[in-house]
C-alpha cells in the first residue's frame, strides 16, 4: 500500500503508482542513482532538464534531522551526482534545502535537496538578506529540531548554512528565487502543482537513467 508520503512512495521498489511514477512512462526508472542513505529522483515541477531531488531514505523533516552517517551519505550522493549534472549538462549545479523543522507547515513533509544545472546565484541572492556560515560537509548541518535553516551549495561546491525561523511566515520560497534568477527561465512556472514540466522529468530520465542493468541499493 502506498504510504501517505510520496516521497516515501518514490523511494519504495514496491509502490508502482505514485505520485512521481505518474508524470513519467509507465516503465520509466523513478531512481537515477542511490546509495544505503539516499537516492535520486527526478524532481515534480523540473523547469529544467536535471533538476533531481535527492531524498534520504528515512523519513525526517529536514536533512539536519538525519543521524552523522546518514548525513554523510547524503553528502556523498550529493558530490557525485554534483560531477555528473555538471558533466552531462556542461553546467555549474546549484544545492539548496529549505530545513523546515515545522510539521504541518509543508506540501511536502519528507526532507530532500534540490540539485540542478543552473546559473542562479541563489547564495549571493541569499547574502543580501540573510546571515549565513560555512559547513565542510552535510555532517555539519544543525541538527537542533527547535531550529529551521536554509542549505546552499553554490556553482563551486561550498556549502553555506543560514538560520531562519521555523514560523512558516514569511518565508522564502526558494524554487521560485532560483526560476526568477536562472537566465534562461521567465519565473513565472515555478510552482510544482500547477507546472509539472512532465517533458523535462522524461527528458532528465533518459539523460541520467542508469546503463546498468544492477539494481540500485
Amino acid at each position: 500500500m502506498p504510504s501517505t508520503c510520496d516521497l516515501c512512495d518514490a523511494l519504495d521498489p514496491a509502490v508502482s503508482d505514485c505520485a512521481l511514477q505518474r508524470h513519467l512512462t509507465v516503465a520509466a526508472p523513478r531512481i537515477l542513482a542511490a546509495n544505503a542513505y539516499a537516492a535520486a529522483v527526478p524532481t515534480i515541477g523540473a523547469y529544467v532538464a536535471g533538476y533531481l531531488l535527492l531524498v534520504p531514505r528515512s523519513h525526517v523533516l529536514s536533512l539536519g534531522a538525519l543521524d552523522r552517517t546518514a548525513r554523510a551519505g547524503v553528502d556523498a550522493l550529493m558530490r557525485e551526482m554534483a560531477a555528473r549534472l555538471a558533466d552531462r549538462y556542461d553546467s555549474p549545479v546549484l544545492g539548496f534545502e529549505y530545513g523546515l523543522n515545522a510539521a504541518g507547515q509543508r506540501r511536502i513533509e519528507h526532507g530532500h535537496l534540490h540539485l540542478l544545472p543552473t546559473e542562479a546565484n541563489l547564495r549571493g541572492w541569499l547574502a543580501k538578506r540573510l546571515t549565513g556560515h560555512p559547513i565542510a560537509s552535510l555532517v555539519d548541518l544543525p541538527a537542533d529540531p527547535a531550529h529551521s535553516y536554509i542549505l546552499v551549495r553554490d556553482q563551486s561546491g561550498a556549502l553555506t548554512v543560514y538560520p531562519v525561523p521555523t514560523g512558516t511566515h514569511p518565508r522564502i520560497r526558494l524554487r521560485h528565487v532560483v526560476a526568477a534568477l536562472d537566465p534562461r527561465l521567465d519565473g513565472s512556472d515555478w510552482d510544482w502543482e500547477s507546472d509539472p514540466h512532465a517533458d523535462l522529468m522524461r527528458r532528465t530520465v533518459d539523460d541520467l537513467a542508469p546503463t546498468t542493468s544492477r539494481p540500485l541499493p
